[in-house]
């Protein structure tokens, strides 16, 4: 019982010892390219897109072993779903689940560090080979494009 009771003791302790920029705020923009796209996909897209470009950066800033980021500005500049999205689907009866295609994202924006020196960032990618058999998720090559820039950014 002491033993846990210590090793309780020691993990809140370094806990508490968790460097101040662990809570660096992340906000993402949407880019105007995007925006004009807004209509076509909707609403709920974009803003579902936004909301996970900021968990999964938040997320790769905060991890072990992340540089000392004290803010970053992120730019949803353009993003290509795989498949079409449920406004597409609603306006354009012919299409289907097998109705696929390449898609991506382009991220932009800058991060600053605790020093103070601002970092552009300047990331896209968009897939150039359709290689699965079945149909992907929706925004599986727009997934993959903000999981590599946030690598990049932490």
């Amino acid at each position: 019982m002491r033993r846990t009771v210590l090793l309780a003791a020691a993990a809140l302790s370094f806990t508490a010892a968790a460097p101040a920029f662990a809570d660096a705020p992340v906000e993402v923009a949407i880019g105007p390219k995007l925006a004009e796209k807004t209509r076509s996909y909707g609403p709920r897209e974009i803003n579902d897109m936004r909301d996970f470009l900021d968990r999964i950066a938040t997320s790769a800033i905060n991890r072990k072993g992340a540089a000392p980021i004290a803010r970053a500005d992120l730019v949803l500049e353009d993003a290509v779903p795989n498949a079409p999205t449920s406004a597409q689907y609603g306006r354009n009866q012919g299409l289907s689940m097998w109705s696929v295609g390449l898609g991506g994202a382009h991220i932009g924006g800058t991060v600053t560090t605790t020093d103070g020196q601002v970092h552009p960032i300047n990331y896209a990618f968009y897939e150039s080979f359709w290689q699965q058999p079945q149909p992907p998720h929706r925004w599986r090559d727009a997934t993959r494009a903000f999981e590599m820039a946030t690598s990049q950014i932490a």
